[in-house]
C-alpha cells in the first residue's frame, strides 16, 4: 500500500485519540467524585460547526488565562517492553499482530479550567449564545481532565497498514462539586454546535456516568458514525468515505473503531479496513 494511505491513516487515529485528550467539551464534561470519576457510556454526538474565524480567535483571547495545559511530545519506542516501561500497563495486541511497525508514547497530561464566571459570559456573548445562563455560584470552580499516557502504533495485517491507539479511561474532577449542566452547555456552544442541540443534550445527559464526545464537522464535511455491538459492549464505528488513494488512483475509505472497557479506550483502524475485521479485533480484546 502506498506510503500515503498509512500516513493518513495514522494521522487519523492520532487525531481522534488527540480528541479525547485536549476537546474543550471533555474538559466541560466533568462531574465530580473527587477521587476522579470513571464513564460507564460514550456518546458520540457529530453536528455541523458554524463559527467564524474571528470569533475563534477572540474566544481564545477571552479565555486563554483561565485554561492551562501541559504540552506533551510523544516519544518514539523500539519495543514493546520499552513502552509498557513508560506507560505503566501491559499493552493488548489485536489478536495475530505480533509485532507493530512503529511505537510511541504519549505521556500522561492534565487540563484545567478555572471557571472565571464573567470571562466565559463574555465569551459566550460573542459566540452569539446569550441564552446560556451561567450561575455566579460557579465562579471559581475548577475542572480537570487526565488523560494518558496513550500508546500511538502501527502495523500490517495482510499488507493493509491499520494503526492502534490504546489509553486508560480519561479521568475528570469538578472542584467544588455542583450543577455541571450550564458548563456543558456553555462548553458545547463555544464549540460551535446550535442552541437547541447544546440544551437538549446538557439538560439529557446524565454527566455522572457518560462521557460525551461532540465532533465538529465543517459544512459539506461526509462521514458516518455507526453504533455497533462488540458483545457486552458498544462501539462506535467511524467512515470517512473519501480519505485515502491508492497509487492507481483509487479512492478508499478510512475507517476507525473506537470502544472502552472498564480499564482502557482503544481506537483501531486504517484505509480499506473492513468494518467486520475491525469489530473482530474489538471483541477478541479482553
Amino acid at each position: 500500500m502506498h506510503r500515503r494511505t498509512q500516513i493518513i491513516g495514522l494521522l487519523l487515529l492520532g487525531v481522534a485519540a488527540l480528541a479525547f485528550a485536549w476537546s474543550p467539551a471533555l474538559r466541560a464534561a466533568a462531574h465530580d467524585f473527587f477521587q476522579g470519576f470513571r464513564f460507564r457510556r460514550l456518546l458520540i454526538v457529530p453536528y455541523t460547526f458554524s463559527m467564524p474565524a474571528a470569533t475563534g480567535e477572540t474566544l481564545s483571547r477571552i479565555l486563554g488565562e483561565d485554561l492551562t495545559f501541559e504540552p506533551v511530545e510523544p516519544r518514539m519506542v523500539q519495543s514493546l517492553s520499552e513502552a509498557e516501561a513508560l506507560l505503566s500497563f501491559p499493552i493488548r495486541l489485536p489478536a495475530g499482530v505480533k509485532e507493530f511497525i512503529t511505537l510511541q508514547v504519549m505521556p500522561a497530561a492534565s487540563a484545567r479550567w478555572t471557571i472565571d464566571v464573567g470571562h466565559l459570559r463574555e465569551a459566550l456573548h460573542a459566540a452569539g449564545a446569550d441564552e446560556v445562563t451561567i450561575p455566579d455560584s460557579l465562579h471559581g470552580t475548577v475542572l480537570t481532565v487526565t488523560v494518558g499516557p496513550v500508546l500511538l502504533a502501527t502495523f500490517e495485517a495482510e499488507g493493509n497498514p491499520y494503526g492502534w491507539a490504546q489509553a486508560p479511561l480519561p479521568v475528570y474532577t469538578m472542584q467544588p462539586e455542583g450543577d455541571i449542566r450550564p458548563l456543558a452547555e456553555a462548553a458545547m456552544r463555544l464549540m460551535g454546535m446550535p442552541a437547541g442541540e447544546a440544551r437538549r443534550l446538557a439538560r439529557t445527559v446524565d454527566w455522572q456516568t457518560t462521557l460525551l464526545l461532540p465532533i465538529p464537522m465543517a459544512p459539506g464535511m461526509t462521514m458516518a458514525v455507526e453504533s455497533v455491538s462488540l458483545g457486552d459492549r458498544e462501539g462506535t464505528l467511524f467512515t470517512f468515505p473519501q480519505a485515502a488513494h491508492t497509487p492507481g488512483g483509487e479512492t478508499l475509505p478510512v475507517r476507525f473503531l473506537l470502544w472502552h472497557d472498564e480499564a482502557f479506550l482503544y481506537v483501531i483502524g486504517g484505509p480499506g479496513a473492513e468494518p467486520g475485521r475491525l469489530i473482530a479485533w474489538a471483541r477478541a480484546i479482553r
